[in-house]
């Protein structure tokens, strides 16, 4: 079953002012290799589609998109945004139950998701990997958008600031090789892997805010913030002030850049 730890009733709120799509090209251009070029005929499954950025980014171009969504918050703005989109559609669903019939797809997305699933041997990856292929046509596409352990570790901010936090979401993440032997398993063939390391998925006006950790609005964009304690929340905040007074603030952003050319 997916699984929630923290509140994206709340957290969702502030998604649509710092998140943004990112790699559309790559996922257009792996859809169009599969249709022979005929991206508006595509039908496509957007797996925890979150507040639909995804979706409505590729409607333009795609037949059909339906986004399924476990949390209620996420999809109902999702669904505000899709009131003047005829080709796009949200539902209520779970990853690991998806709520379609098989063979339903062309293409099916899933966009810094599967770490949400239940961890323990990476069963809720498994069951989404098994689900994804039954509701995929017979020569369809899935697309995946995550990250590797050390990536999060290393290259997200959340990590730099509360490391016991980090520790415990990267370990979320299931290293790529797992990734790729589990997708096999399910009967996938991997065809191609993609970096983004230049690539943020946050706002830049945003990821740069000089509030930092200080401000619940920089911190509801990242899950790993849900894992921090009090403790470590309050330390990280009183580094960040110290910072601040220094003027050494700008120096957590360019190491952080530094690491994403390296990982």
């Amino acid at each position: 079953m997916a699984g929630e730890y923290e509140d994206y009733n709340t957290t969702s709120k502030d998604y649509d002012t710092g998140r943004k799509p990112i790699g559309l090209e790559v996922i257009l251009g792996a859809i169009a290799q599969l249709m022979d070029s005929q991206l508006n005929k595509a039908t496509v499954v957007d797996i925890g589609c979150g507040t639909g950025n995804y979706a409505t980014a590729l409607s333009p171009f795609v037949g059909q998109i339906t986004g399924v969504e476990y949390n209620s918050g996420m999809l109902e703005q999702a669904k505000n945004k899709a009131t003047c989109l005829p080709n796009v559609k949200f539902i209520h669903g779970d990853a690991t139950k998806i709520p379609l019939p098989d063979g339903v797809c062309d293409a099916v997305l899933c966009t810094q998701v599967i770490h949400h699933l239940v961890r323990e041997e990476f069963s809720g990856l498994c069951q989404f990997l098994s689900e994804a292929k039954r509701i995929l046509k017979e020569k369809g596409v899935l697309i995946i958008n995550t990250c590797s352990p050390e990536q999060v570790f290393n290259c997200w901010m959340a990590p730099g600031l509360v490391p016991n936090a980090g520790k415990i979401a990267s370990e979320r993440f299931p290293p790529i090789d797992v990734l790729f032997s589990k997708m096999s398993d399910a009967g996938f063939t991997v065809n191609a892997a993609v970096s983004h390391c230049f690539q943020t998925m946050f706002a830049p006006s945003v990821f740069k805010d000089p509030l930092g950790p200080l401000s619940k609005e920089w911190r509801n964009l990242d899950s790993i913030w849900s894992f921090a304690t009090d403790e470590e929340l309050e330390q990280a905040q009183l580094e960040w002030k110290r910072r601040q007074k220094e003027g050494t603030t700008h120096e957590v952003f360019e190491e952080r850049n530094k690491m994403t050319k390296l990982i």
